[in-house]
Parts: C-alpha cells; sequence; structure tokens
C-alpha cells in the first residue's frame, strides 16, 4: 500500500511540474511571414553539443510540405523553465541566399534560445523528411552561408 501511494504522489508531482508551463506574453510565430510556396527553403539543423534525436547530428528539412507543417505547429505560447541543460542543435531557416531565422534547441530538456518550450515532438514529429548532411553539403552550406563578410 504504501509503495502505491509513493507512486500516485509521485505521478502526480510530474503532472503538475510538466503541465505548469507560464505562459509568454504574446506568441511567438517562428516561421511568421515566411511563403514556402514561393521560395526554395531548407531548415538546416546542426548538432552542437548533448543529446541528438538518434544518430541524426548534421540534417535539414526542405520538404515544402513538411515545412508548411512545421510552420503551423511551430507557434509558442509557453515559456520554458531555465534550466542548466545547453543546446543540442543549432537551426537555421535559409533560402537560395540568407538566413531567415536561427535558434538554438535543446530536444532533452525541451527548450529553446529565450527560455521557450519546445516539445521534441516539434522535430521528432517530422523525420521522416530528415536528410543527413554529407561533409560536401556541410562544407558548402557553411561557406555558403557563413562566409565572412
Amino acid at each position: 500500500m504504501r509503495k502505491k501511494l509513493i507512486q500516485i504522489i509521485t505521478l502526480i508531482a510530474i503532472l503538475s511540474i510538466t503541465s505548469c508551463y507560464e505562459s509568454l506574453n504574446e506568441k511567438k510565430i517562428f516561421f511568421e511571414g515566411i511563403d514556402f510556396e514561393s521560395g526554395n527553403y531548407k531548415l538546416l539543423v546542426y548538432g552542437t553539443e548533448g543529446d541528438w534525436i538518434e544518430d541524426y547530428q548534421d540534417f535539414y528539412i526542405d520538404d515544402i510540405q513538411t515545412l508548411n507543417e512545421i510552420k503551423k505547429q511551430w507557434v509558442f505560447t509557453k515559456k520554458s523553465a531555465t534550466m542548466p541543460c545547453g543546446y543540442g542543435y543549432s537551426l537555421k531557416l535559409v533560402n537560395q541566399s540568407k538566413i531567415l531565422k536561427s535558434t538554438l534547441i535543446n530536444i532533452d530538456c525541451e527548450y529553446m534560445s529565450g527560455w521557450i518550450r519546445f516539445p521534441k515532438r516539434y522535430l521528432t514529429d517530422h523525420k521522416k523528411s530528415f536528410k543527413k548532411m554529407t561533409e560536401t553539403e556541410i562544407a558548402e552550406f557553411s561557406q555558403k552561408y557563413f562566409k565572412e563578410k
């Protein structure tokens, strides 16, 4: 009986912690103003440190349908707790010539830069569209988007 009571109390504590995220002052629409139908877009995802999704360290998504699904999904309304987890991924939305949006995320602690709640599934839901970057693509993307001015 005592073991069952401890399990119930633990479950209640976990549920209260995970469901009590403070609201942002205003919702953040990550892809606001982006029309994926009008260009050649890629969401570049670079593994930096920490945990990644399986063996997907550096990958990109360029499928328009998936990018539109992500656009609908990535509307943020909750703050994240402040945690010392660091960032596992650097994300860059690019078109043919420049970086349009950029952020850092941690998928295990589920937050993005600015202490915004970023559920892990916001990336893992779209794993079917991940394309691993080759060494050549990493070099090409780096040259194209990160060259010194």
